[in-house]
This record gives structure tokens, sequence and C-alpha cells, in this order.
């Protein structure tokens, strides 16, 4: 997903992919491609962060919010899928805890 020199589809795809199957520094990954000059890269790093309910990620997704209009085709604007993204992490936060919590939860 970092490599530049791939299209920003593939690296789209890799970052839609690490919802689903990830590691501990996959998160820091989708992090810094909230940041990305591809909007295509945006939109799919803010996805998988909500699914992997990634409370760092409320304040980057939060100023895509306010400024990310742009629409990825087949689907909405960036600043949707931030918001959806944040409401995920905020939902999956709330679930966790009145769970109770667990030991090996990457996601406090």
């Amino acid at each position: 997903m970092e490599d530049k020199s791939e299209h920003p589809r593939v690296r789209s795809e890799a970052a839609e992919a690490l919802a689903h199957g990830h590691r501990k520094n996959s998160h820091n990954v989708l992090l810094k491609g909230l940041g990305d000059p591809s909007k295509d890269v945006r939109f799919w790093c803010a996805f998988a962060l909500g699914e992997m309910a990634e409370h760092r990620a409320i304040t980057p997704l939060k100023r895509l919010v306010a400024t990310d209009k742009r629409v990825v085709k087949g689907f909405h604007s960036i600043a949707k899928e931030a918001a959806d993204a944040i409401e995920n992490i905020q939902s999956e936060k709330k679930e966790h805890r009145r769970k109770g919590g667990c030991v090996f939860c990457l996601r406090h």
C-alpha cells in the first residue's frame, strides 16, 4: 500500500484488504495513508480504520470529514466514509467497554 510506484487502484485495494486481515503495524500504515495524494487510497484507509475500530484515527478522520469532499467513483465522498468510520469506531469502543474489554485487544 505504501509503494507509490504502484497504481493508486492497487494501493487502495491493499488498504481495503487490510481491514479484513492485518497486523499491528497495519494500523500505522493506514493512519499514514489518510494523507495520501490519491483519493482512492484515502477513502479505503478510512474504511479500513473504521473496520478495525482504530481510535487513533478519529482526529485525522475528523479532518477528512471537514475538508475532503472528493467522491470515489461508485461510492461516495471521502468525508462521508470518514464520518462512517468515526461512527463505527465510537460504537465499537462503547460495545467493547460494555463487554468488559479483553486482554489481547489492540483497539482500546
